[in-house]
């Protein structure tokens, strides 16, 4: 892909996202102004201090997920819909936005492991939509570190968890201080 065509896709991007922020915003003002928007907000699980990162973040979160989920055979229809939420707000709200296109648009990119905050998540719906395929999509820990180096290594599964479960943290905290 040459340089023109980068800048041509990121403007797209840019464009395609502010119209659906710009969308959102008009949806949201009409539901506050009706009374309704509390309770629209309950039924999917959120609360008003969440509504501005949502606005941020939406733009091309569902692109990325479903790319995501379609890339590794997951379907999201078989997924709980907690489960899918979560993924949604952890995407919408992640760091790695710019190395997660590259790795959906390059067929033998790095392992989604290394940066996707979803690793966990993913993983598990891959082991109970596709068990042959789990063990060969999980990471290895690295090579040089391990359980006979005389230090205690939690497990790579346990780690993906903990960085999660961290990424979630400081993703409440933010949310938090945004309004």
């Amino acid at each position: 892909m040459t340089t023109l065509q980068d800048l041509q896709q990121t403007i797209s991007r840019f464009v395609k996202g502010g119209r659906k922020r710009r969308q959102l915003k008009r949806e949201l003002a009409q539901l506050a102004a009706m009374g309704e928007l509390d309770a629209v907000l309950a039924d999917v699980g959120l609360v008003r201090s969440q509504v501005g990162a949502l606005i941020a973040g939406s733009a091309d979160r569902h692109d990325r997920l479903d790319k995501m989920l379609d890339r590794l055979g997951i379907d999201p229809a078989r997924l709980p819909i907690e489960s899918l939420r979560d993924m949604a707000w952890t995407c919408m709200n992640c760091r790695g936005k710019r190395r997660c296109r590259r790795w959906l648009s390059d067929s033998k990119g790095p392992d989604f492991h290394s940066f996707c905050p979803n690793a966990v998540e993913l993983d598990d719906a891959l082991s109970k939509q596709h068990p042959e395929l789990a063990s060969s999509m999980r990471q290895a820990p690295p090579a040089a570190r391990g359980p006979h180096d005389g230090i205690s290594h939690p497990h790579a599964d346990e780690l993906r968890r903990m960085q999660a479960d961290a990424r979630r943290r400081e993703v409440r905290v933010l949310l938090d201080s945004a309004l």
